[in-house]
This record gives structure tokens, sequence and C-alpha cells, in this order.
């Protein structure tokens, strides 16, 4: 005989994890057979909604006429948008790029360059331009991050609403709407996690009968999140891993026969991971232009602080540069209503590992060393570790928060469920299925429930027989569990500066000038696109060449950008670059170029240009320095041409009679 643990009002069909809800019957509705998709599109339309709210002021604009403000991260994620069409269409390799740091070219796979968006967006792209691209990506994505989440609540869950709120509480909670603000599209198209743990929770819990289609899912699901932030598929696959040994730890006679049941599906996933991602796995460690070492020094110091999770803007100074605001809020409110439910509902298996999780996730969100305010103990924490794994090293520990979100998101639905229906689980009774029932169950599991006390029968008469006597009216219910939810996520509300700011797109000049008879660059053939340098330079503050590069349709490149690029010994270095040029133009930045250049320093200049292969220097007026930069060229390359609007150019001959 095997034993079960049945869900309330429905008879054992199928093996579950102790105190899990069929998803088949949540809501009641899709036991029926009708109304499947309702709830998802109305959860997704309330999310929309949020989400245009949100961003108001770029619709106030219209697509495609501003982005979002406050770094030079939006620029940069509109020409990864725009490259990926570019380079199908051109037939070259979507993961190489000679369009900026030319000619030397960066490597987007050790880049937040989010291929899969690239393609989807593509006929936005291609219709609308790269900037609209974007504008449609950063609404999107929070309502599809919280349908993510929904999806997974849902299945431990009989109430849509409580559903509901644990969607809004991962894709409008604070990690998310903390990078939205800057269009971190790689940080906050975060609907994928969650399915990937739905799928997980199909083969490993619920032990599906086709475990191949389920792998199958699972292992294009992995696929897909490489090409959106391969950070976040690594943050995923150790969250994962956290809720397997929280599974094994909890009910460790129910695991063996699972993954017994589960192997074919989870060797069918890694299959199809292996051979899709080999190659781009290869280019990104060692392939051309790859970096080595962590993306950024001070990795483990982007983190949570104590005070951070109480205090709405309590964040350190490395996550405000990053993400701009507390993205490991959690407020007082849900963590009372997160420890009241753990003391009443801790009987709840879904409950439990939801917390534990979270709290795991929340620990790898602190860092490397605790941080009591803006000060650093000397107390190393289990992250720490992942500074001496190579690759994991570049994980910015803040962004577990994104777990935590999802997991306290998961919690807060099983609390509000169970309070919508005022019902607290307790041992009971088991359903004991005869053997050859066509139930695939644990044995050795018994006596713990999550959702109900009762047997399925019982629990059938009483909600047909009415209200429990003692038990508040259901409509009461309803609003106290609403209420509830509410108390713990309107404190979020208050986190970023709603609606979040845009800035206008610059009207593009003519960085590059018709000049008859000039050849491409040093290395390149007869009608290749010219190489431009740019002052201002782009820089991790102002990107706006590489926005007119993408609206452009890449007719010209970037001698500079703003990418990950290998530096001394291959480590990770940022724009812009520390040649004779560039150097000049840093001292005119901050007025400290000294007039007029010396002799040496002429020399040097002329020795970049020629081995860059720069075919233009454009210097645009306005911006500090701008005077000093065109004095110090034209004692360098002759007077300059002058174009529309004031733009000083320069055109460079680098063949065999340039001198």
């Amino acid at each position: 005989m095997a034993t079960v643990l049945a869900p309330r009002g429905v008879e054992p069909r199928t093996a579950l994890p102790p105190g899990a809800v069929d998803s088949r019957t949540a809501d009641g509705g899709r036991a029926r057979g009708g109304g499947r998709g309702w709830p998802f599109l109305c959860a997704f339309g309330l999310y929309q909604a949020i989400a245009l709210a949100t961003w108001w002021h770029l619709l106030a604009h219209g697509f495609g006429s501003a982005l979002p403000a406050g770094s030079a991260d939006p620029a940069q994620e509109v020409w990864f948008l725009a490259w990926i069409p570019h380079a199908l269409g051109a037939g070259v390799n979507p993961f190489l790029s000679h369009a900026v740091f030319a000619p030397a070219g960066v490597n987007l796979l050790d880049n937040t360059s989010m291929e899969l968006l690239g393609l989807l967006l593509a006929p936005v792209t291609v219709t609308a331009g790269p900037v609209a691209a974007l504008d449609v990506a950063v609404v999107v994505a929070p309502a599809l991050s919280a349908l993510g989440a929904f999806t997974l609540c849902r299945r431990y869950v009989t109430w849509s609403p409580a559903a509901f709120l644990g969607g809004l509480c991962y894709g409008f909670g604070p990690f998310l709407t903390g990078d939205l603000r800057y269009g971190h599209l790689d940080l906050t198209w975060l609907v994928l996690p969650p399915l990937l743990l739905c799928c997980l929770d199909t083969l490993l819990v619920r032990t599906t009968r086709r475990p191949l289609l389920v792998g199958a899912v699972l292992g294009i699901l992995v696929v897909a999140q490489f090409f959106v932030s391969t950070e976040m598929l690594a943050i995923t696959a150790l969250t994962a891993a956290v809720v397997a040994v929280v599974l094994s730890v909890g009910w460790p006679r129910a695991v063996l026969p699972r993954l017994a049941a589960a192997w074919r599906g989870l060797a069918l996933a890694t299959a199809i991971a292996v051979a899709a991602l080999a190659y781009p796995f290869w280019l990104a460690v060692a392939g051309p232009r790859h970096i080595v070492g962590p993306v950024w020094r001070h990795i483990g110091a982007i983190a949570t602080s104590l005070a951070a999770t109480v205090e709405a803007h309590g964040e350190l100074a490395g996550v405000a540069f990053i993400s701009g605001s507390n993205g490991s809020y959690l407020g007082v409110a849900l963590l009372v209503v997160l420890a009241l439910g753990a003391v009443v509902l801790w009987r709840s298996p879904v409950l439990r590992v939801a917390l534990v999780t979270a709290l795991v996730a929340y620990v790898a969100s602190l860092g490397y060393a605790l941080h009591v305010g803006d000060r650093a103990l000397d107390v190393a924490l289990p992250a720490a570790v992942l500074a001496r794994v190579p690759l994991l090293d570049s994980i910015v520990p803040e962004r577990f928060a994104a777990m935590v979100d999802l997991f306290c998101g998961l919690a807060l639905a099983v609390v509000v469920d169970h309070f919508r229906r005022w019902e607290r689980p307790h041992a009971h009774r088991v359903t004991v299925a005869p053997a050859g029932a066509g139930v695939t169950g644990v044995t050795g599991v018994s006596g713990v429930t999550g959702v109900s006390g009762v047997s399925g029968a019982s629990a059938r008469d009483r909600s047909e027989s009415g209200e429990a006597p003692g038990r508040p009216p259901t409509p009461l219910l309803v609003v106290l569990a609403v209420a509830v939810g509410a108390v713990a996520l309107v404190p979020f509300a208050g986190l970023p500066r709603w609606p979040y700011a845009v800035t206008a797109v610059p009207r593009a000049p003519s960085l590059v000038q018709p000049a008859p008879g000039r050849h491409g660059g040093r290395g390149r053939s007869a009608g290749a696109v010219p190489d431009v340098a740019t002052y201002p330079v782009t820089s991790a503050w102002v990107a706006d060449e590489m926005v007119w590069q993408a609206r452009d349709g890449f007719s010209f490149s970037l001698a500079d950008g703003y990418a990950i690029v290998p530096g001394p010994g291959l480590r990770a270095v940022e724009s812009p670059r520390t040649d004779a040029l560039w150097l000049v133009f840093d001292a005119a930045s901050v007025h400290r170029l000294h007039l007029p250049l010396t002799a040496t320093t002429r020399r040097a200049v002329r020795a970049d240009l020629r081995t860059l292969g720069v075919d233009e220097v454009v210097v645009l007026p306005g911006a500090v320095g701008s005077r000093a930069v065109q004095s110090a060229l034209s004692e360098v390359l002759g007077p300059a041409a002058r174009g529309p609007g004031g733009v000083a150019h320069w055109h460079i001959e680098t063949g065999p009679g340039a001198h």
C-alpha cells in the first residue's frame, strides 16, 4: 500500500510533496476543465496596468523618443538590442562585435548582451527602432516577471488572489523595481527563473508521467535564460540546489525515489543545455576578447546590509551605484506577516521550504562580509566561497535578493491563502490508496499536510454544508486576507520614485562627413564602415554615441564604447580607453589639459590614430573641455572641418601617404 497526502477535496490520483496542492484543482475551476487561462490573463492584465503607471513619463514622451534616466546603461541596452538583428542580417557573429572598441572589438557574452531579448524584440527594432524596443521591454518586464511568480505560486495555493500577491512581491518587489529604473533588462526580465523552478517541481516533486517532455522544456528554459542573463541563471541554479538540500533534510526518504523517477528528464535537459551552449560557453570563457576573473574587483562588497532590510533607503554605496535603490528591502510589515505565518502555519511544508530558502538567499545577499550600516565587520559569510569559484566569482551577492523576493512572495501567498480559509495545518489521518490504484506515491511520509486537516470526502461534505461553527463569514475572510497582503506589500511602493524618470533621446549629429577619395581605415577594405573617435567619450555616464550608432544601422564603428573588455592580464575593464588620444580627452574633461601640447604628446596621438585605424575624430560642441580638445587636435591634425551645429571633424588618412 502507498501512503499519499491528498489535497482538500481531491481523491488521490498522483503523488504530491507533503502539503502541496494539486495544480489541477487550484481554484476549483481547473478540475472541471474550464477557465484554465483566465486567471493568468487577468493577473497579467493587472500587472501590466501597474507597469504602465510606473512608466507614465515614458508613455508621455512616446515610444522611441525617451530612455530611462540616471546612467548610460539604457543606451548600452539599446545598442545590445539593435546588434542582434543587425548581426543576423549582415551574417556576422552575433556574439562578437567590432562596432565598438574598434578594431579589437568586444566579446558580447562577457557583457549583459541579452541575445534572446534582441531576437524577441527584433520586429520592434526593425520597424520602430531600437529605442522603441527598449521602451517596450522595460514596460513589459515587471508584468512578465510577476506572471512567472504567479505561475509558481499557483501550484501551491488554492486562491488566485493569493498567488497574485506572491507575483506582485516578485515582479514589483524591491529588487526588480530598483534595477528597472536603469533599464537593466538582464536583471528585470525575470520571468524564466520561476518557470525553471516549476519544471524542477514537476520533475522532482510531482513525479510526472512525462519526464522527457518536462526535461526538454527545462533544457530549453536553461538555454533561454543563458541568453538573457548568465548571472541570474547561476543564481537560480544555486537557489534550486538550496531547495533540493532543504527537501533532502526535511524529507530524506522522499528524495531518492523521486530522483530515480526523474533522471531521464534531467538527463535530457542536461543534454539540450550542453549541446546548445557548448560554443557560447567556450566563447565566453576562452574565446576572442574574453575576460578572466570577476567583472568588478570589489564585487563582494556590493551586498546587503542588515539595516537595508528594514530601512527603505539604507542600501550600501555599491548597491546604490549599480541598482539605483535598495533592492534588498523587505520592510517590517512583510517580516511580521511572514513571522506570524511561520508560527501559526509551520506545519505547512511549502511555507517551511519557502521561508528557509528565502533565508539562505538573504544570507547570500549579505555578501562576503557582514555589514552593519555602512561599516563592514570582520565577520566572513558563506557567500565568500563564491570568490574562490571561477565564473561564480562574478556574481554580485546583492542580486540574490531576487530569490529572496520570489520565495517571500511564495510564502506570503501561502499565508494569505490559509488566512482566507481560516485553517491551521495539523496532524491528521492520511488517505491510504491501495497498491495499483495509479498512485506513484512516496511511502513512509504521513501525518503532515499544509492544506487541510481532513480527508477529501469530509472536506467536500463540510464545504457543501456551509461554514464551520465559529468561523467568520467568507466575504469577511476575503477582505481580511487581502488586507494582510496589502499591509505586507504597500511599503514597497515607497522605494522607487514612481513614475520613473526618463530623458529624451538627444538628436544625433552628423558624426561622419563625406570625404571624397577616403578609403577605409588601416586593415579595412574599400567600402568598410569608417572608424570614429568622439569627444565627449562614451562612458558609464553618457553613451549617446552608441544610441546614435544603433539607430543609424551601424554605419560607422566607434573607437571606444561602454562595455566590459579585457585589460592587462585579461582582467575586466570598462571604457574609456587609456591611449594617448583618450588621455588628452580625459584631461580636457576635468580642465587639466595644458596647451600647447608637447611634441611627444603630438607624436603619441598620431601613433594611436594610426594603430587604431581611426578614420575620423569628432568633437561635439557644448561639452566640458570641447574647446580645449579642438585646439589640441588642431595642433596635431590641422584645422577642423565644420559640420552642422558646430560639430568639428578631422578626416584621418592612414594609408600609404599618411604621416
